[in-house]
Order: C-alpha cells, then structure tokens, then sequence
C-alpha cells in the first residue's frame, strides 16, 4: 500500500481556507467566546450570585435570553445535555454596557 504525505502545511493552508468559505469564526476571536457564567460574575455582575443574575436580569430582560437571539445560553442551568449557564461573551458585554442605567444594581432577593 502506498502512502501520500500531504505537508502541515498544506493541510492548515485547507483548513484555513474552508473555514473562511463556512464563514466560521476563529476560537482566539472573542465573537466565538462563551465562558460559563460563574467565570464572568465577578467583573461584569458585581459579583451577585447565579440566582440573583438569574432572577433580575434573565428574569427581567428577556432579550438576554438565547432563545430570544440574547446572549444567555442555558439560563436556567438545567437544560436537557448542558451543564451550566454561558454567555456569548462579546454580545452580554455589549448589553450589560447598554442597559446598565436599567438594572438596580443594589436590589436585594426577595426572602422566602
């Protein structure tokens, strides 16, 4: 049996090229990062808990929501086959910085 040898880089030059022709996007591409949730609570919700970011801005913005073209995906954390809330990272930047007067920061839970 015969072998072909096809270079690296040959093979990254074809790979490039159909990923440009699919028009996908780079994983170094901040467009294509969706950290989990707890990753981004800190420096972008003031640190409040899932809960709170759940009940207050998912609970209150439905935009945010992924089913609704937002950039919440699995907002409840239970969905069927995923693990965990993400967010498409660029998109709820973008929100957060739009819709910042909105959102009382300082809001409490309410208690059972």
């Amino acid at each position: 049996m015969a072998q072909l040898y096809i270079s690296k880089e040959q093979i990254n030059s074809a790979v490039r090229e159909a990923a440009k022709e699919l028009d996908l996007v780079p994983r170094e591409d901040l467009r294509a990062y969706c950290p989990p949730l707890d990753d981004v609570r800190k420096d972008y919700f003031r640190n409040h808990s899932k809960k709170w970011i759940r009940n207050l801005i998912f609970g209150r913005f439905p935009e945010t929501l992924d089913v609704n073209g937002g950039w919440a995906v699995n907002p409840s954390g239970k969905e069927p086959g995923m693990r965990g809330t993400y967010v498409k990272f660029e998109q709820m930047k973008q929100w957060l910085d739009e819709h910042d007067d909105e959102i009382d920061w300082y809001e409490r839970l309410a208690t059972d």
